[in-house]
């Protein structure tokens, strides 16, 4: 009898994800007809079939395979019958694992295409056979990323492209506008750079019904309001200004499926591969935006400029607070003076000037330098120009000085270390002491290469910067008659504040006498016009802003 014990002939079938049909495909139905006449014809009864339609063979946590084996271990089974060695798994090592438990509850392996039962004994053909199926899947695997690589360089989506565009039907390397939700991007990106947080805007557009983009699977359950976590990838998604950018992920191998970062500059990238949604401008104010949060005080309120202001000295935010008599005067002060450590200890100065006057300074210097953008458009751009060339240049001349210092102390260290070389070689500096210092000199000249190679992409760097001048002029002609300061202005012109620390009159600690203030512009830096008069709308005129109380 082929059968004892009325146990179970367990049919294994398994389907790759590749092959895999609209329901039951019918290779599965091809591979329980073979099975099933395997067994009638071999005298195999009781017959089960376990299945896995549409799983990988280089996954083990299948429920088909994961049901078969618990009617294993609970040795319920006497025959395990596949098709083939490939339909148990494409993985040397967790295949032998399984034969090996089967082995140890007495169940008999067959594959029915490869002539395999190991009722015939120990089948050395059957190991050749599955390192071939883990080959296949290797050789798959790198077919694959080598194709998904070629269609990421023609600019294909690897998967469903970004919302508020649509995959041109005619050719999958161009992207078309979706207008209805571009609409909708649009609005996002604007409310965001008015002032609004991302918390309301989810509210807003819950409230007023507007779909959620929605995730891979369709059939999947997905939370029909707009989240935060899904509004942040949106506005840092730079398909929108019409970039291409794939390749940013991989898996670790065809083995392990967990998904990694790759470098940078493995990344694919292709400008203007689509129509923009978002103007450069828009994004940029954006993405300035979510680097410098806003935060409110627990009374709810807040500064235009909360975000946007440093101190000079140790580089930290100043916060937004209410002091003064009452607590009714709104102030900045520098967040590492206002939270001292338990002794009271500052490790700052206070650098403490009022909202209403810093918001006013910042509003007279963006009208003044938008006043006159529009009025010498020609001067205004060569005076960006040589600032910021005067300024480049300093700095560049100040790394350069320190990258030849490095260079010079690495070539002398090189002699040195050949030097007691020769002395260890020669008998006059004994072993020990010779490995203490060239360990000493070895570590110097590796912090010395890192702080070269550091140096040289800084002067690069600075030597590859220009001012955006068309990007502030396009900023400013999107702008009418500027009356006041709003969060959206601020936004728009401002790169950053410094705040300097107040003089005061000689023997007090509350006699303001002046306070330097530094407005930096988005693209252009700090500019002040050089045939304005000495002082203008009460600001100073030496490239840097003077609040005199």
């Amino acid at each position: 009898m082929a059968m004892q014990n009325g146990k179970i002939t367990a049919l294994y079938c398994r389907l790759s994800v590749d092959d895999r049909a609209d329901g039951e495909s019918n290779s599965i139905v091809n591979q329980r007809e073979l099975l099933a006449k395997y067994a009638d014809d071999h005298g195999f009864t009781n017959t089960k079939f376990y299945v896995d339609d549409g799983v990988s063979g280089t996954l083990f946590d299948r429920p088909g395979l994961n049901e078969m084996l618990a009617d294993v271990n609970a040795d319920r089974v006497a025959v395990m019958i596949i098709k083939d060695q490939s339909r148990l798994g494409r993985d040397v090592l967790e295949v032998g694992l399984l034969k090996r438990q089967f082995e140890e509850h007495d169940v008999r392996f067959i594959a029915a295409a490869d002539g395999l039962d190991s009722k015939n004994g120990f089948d050395i053909m059957s190991i050749f056979r599955d390192v071939f199926n883990e080959f296949y899947v290797s050789d798959c695997s790198k077919k694959q990323r080598a194709a998904r690589r070629v269609g990421a360089l023609q600019g294909k989506a690897g998967g469903r492209v970004p919302y508020g565009y649509i995959e041109d039907k005619s050719d999958r390397t161009k992207w078309l506008i979706d207008e209805e939700k571009a609409d909708v991007v649009r609005e996002m990106f604007k409310l965001y750079t008015s002032g609004m947080g991302i918390a309301d805007i989810c509210r807003e557009f819950s409230a007023r019904g507007i779909p959620v983009p929605q995730p891979e699977s369709h059939n999947r359950k997905y939370n029909q309001l707009w989240s935060v976590s899904g509004v942040c990838p949106m506005l840092e998604e730079t398909a929108y200004i019409g970039r291409f950018t794939a390749q940013k992920t991989t898996t670790v191998s065809y083995k392990n499926k967990k998904r990694i970062y790759r470098p940078e500059e493995e990344w694919i990238v292709i400008e203007n591969h689509h129509p923009p949604i978002i103007d450069m401008e828009t994004w940029d104010t954006a993405q300035r935006l979510r680097g410098k949060r806003r935060r409110y005080t627990k009374l709810g309120v807040k500064s235009i400029l909360s975000g946007l202001v440093f101190c000079k000295d140790y580089g930290a935010t100043l916060s937004f607070c209410l002091q003064g008599a009452g607590g009714k005067t709104p102030n900045f002060i520098c967040k590492t003076y206002r939270y001292a450590d338990c002794n009271n200890n500052h490790k700052c100065t206070r650098h403490g000037i009022r909202v209403e006057d810093l918001e006013q300074i910042v509003l007279l210097q963006i009208q003044s330098t938008v006043d006159y953008a529009r009025r010498n458009e020609k001067a205004f751009a060569e005076q960006v120009y040589k600032s910021q060339n005067t300024d480049a240049e300093k700095q560049i001349k100040a790394k350069t000085t320190e990258l030849g210092k490095a260079e010079r102390r690495i070539a002398e260290l090189d002699k040195i270390i050949t030097r007691i070389y020769e002395d260890n070689i020669s008998g006059k500096l004994s072993d020990e002491r010779f490995n203490k210092m060239l360990a000493g000199y070895e570590y110097e000249q590796s912090g010395l290469n890192a702080t070269v190679k550091a140096l040289q992409s800084e002067v690069e760097d600075l030597k590859s910067k220009t001012a955006n001048l068309q990007s502030f002029m396009n900023t400013v002609s999107r702008v009418g008659n500027i009356t006041e300061l709003t969060e959206e202005l601020a936004r728009m012109f401002i790169e950053k504040v410094v705040v300097h620390e107040a003089v005061f009159k000689e023997g007090t600690k509350r006699a303001k006498v002046s306070q330097q203030v530094d407005v930096y512009f988005a693209y252009i830096g700090q500019f002040n016009p050089s045939d304005e008069p000495e002082e203008y709308h009460g600001v100073a005129r030496n490239g840097n802003l003077i609040l005199v109380n």
